[in-house]
């Protein structure tokens, strides 16, 4: 059996409401294919900012046998020098599990990380193991926060120096998105959608008036909210009755969105489990993929989610899934920060766009669907796999 370990600090597992980690959806299509994998994560949650219980790690241990929860310090800042020394430590760590026991024949890093990257790449050098990146991240141009003036452009610079640098020493790299392989300058590299496994329970609400839009996911600083809930004040005046706002998530932008309840422009679900999230893109025309000027976010989870449901697609995002939606016309783009321009592309939908998205979503959906996308990728990393040999 082709032993694979699989290195990346911010897993988030199904046992904490993670249903669709990509690494544990590669590592189930790698036992398929026959190898035997290892994901090592990290024992400190990354977006809860909180370490997991010894009950929560048994619990994975039984449900997830190749889940290794390794020991890290905790952080506070997702920009910190306290989360460089988690991954220093994180990485030191790794680096002992895998040194008592066999020799993976492939080692896969995910990438963007901040050290621990150059550490597997020696681990591989010195012993002899093929070592591959997957990048899902195109940070730290991802943060649109701007902050921080000369110091902060300068340790960005280096850090984009630095994984440019180690993205070029692997054996082989893959992406999530095209629009981050031609960025980096990889034309020829891999890439593995990462797809969605929430998929309707039930036959799709026929649509009806008044068009259902929703918005489910995070209300934080990188997101369009504020022109969302604008467009929305705007329509319930120009087109009333046309159209229904329902927004669910939790973020910095919450007050912003509980105001907007409280004036009678949108209906706030809270916070959705699987179930409930699935009952509600079922019930919608129109998803929202609302995201601020200069996001780097090329292929969002949402994405997958809204073709599985057949929902038309309205966003802001200026890379790979604009160029889906608008090609196969399932959706329609608007500037970031216009409610003007927002309230334009939704008052272009009617009722036969909405089921020609829904026809051409069917489609799109098998594409990038978990299980073809996810067992190209467990090819590409056996086709890596050193060859055994008598050492």
């Amino acid at each position: 059996m082709t032993r694979t370990v699989i290195i990346r600090p911010y897993v988030v597992l199904p046992t904490e409401g993670g249903s669709n980690d990509r690494y544990v959806s590669l590592c189930r299509k790698l036992i398929e294919a026959g190898a035997a994998p290892e994901l090592l994560c990290s024992d400190f949650i990354h977006n809860a900012k909180r370490r997991r219980s010894a009950a929560e790690i048994a619990k994975t241990a039984n449900s997830l046998p190749f889940v290794t929860c390794l020991p890290a310090p905790a952080y506070k800042g997702n920009i910190s020098l306290g989360r460089i020394f988690y991954e220093i430590v994180f990485g030191g760590r790794a680096l002992w599990n895998m040194m008592r026991k066999p020799r993976p024949d492939v080692l896969l890093v995910g990438e963007p990380l901040f050290g621990v990257g150059w550490m597997m790449l020696l681990y591989g050098f010195l012993f002899r193991v093929p070592v591959v990146a997957d990048l899902i991240d195109l940070w730290p141009e991802a943060d649109t926060e701007k902050r921080g003036g000369f110091l902060r452009h300068a340790v960005y610079a280096i850090l984009k120096t630095s994984r440019n640098l180690r993205l070029h020493a692997y054996r082989a790299v893959s992406f999530v998105s095209r629009s981050y392989r031609d960025a980096l300058g990889f034309g020829d590299g891999d890439v593995f959608y990462w797809g969605s496994e929430l998929r309707p329970q039930a036959e799709h609400a026929p649509p009806g008036q008044p068009l259902t839009v929703i918005y489910a996911g995070s209300f934080g600083v990188g997101y369009d909210i504020v022109t969302v809930l604008q467009a929305a004040a705007m329509l319930k005046d120009r087109a009333p009755g046309r159209f229904r706002f329902r927004l669910a998530g939790l973020g910095p932008q919450l007050p912003e969105v509980e105001r907007a309840k409280a004036r009678g422009d949108i209906d706030y679900l809270g916070m959705l489990d699987a179930a409930q999230l699935g009952e509600a893109y079922r019930t919608a025309d129109i998803g929202l993929l609302p995201y601020r000027a200069g996001s780097a976010v090329a292929m969002p989870i949402k994405f997958y989610d809204y073709l599985n449901f057949g929902l038309y697609v309205v966003g802001s995002g200026t890379m790979e899934s604009r160029d889906i939606m608008l090609r196969e016309r399932i959706g329609n783009a608007y500037r970031a920060g216009d409610a003007e321009d927002l309230v334009r592309c939704l008052l272009q939908i009617d009722e036969a766009a909405i089921l020609r998205a829904r026809e051409a979503c069917a489609k799109l959906a098998g594409e990038y669907s978990i299980d073809r996308q996810y067992g190209r990728f467990a090819r590409f990393v056996l086709n890596h796999a050193r060859r055994a040999d008598p050492s």
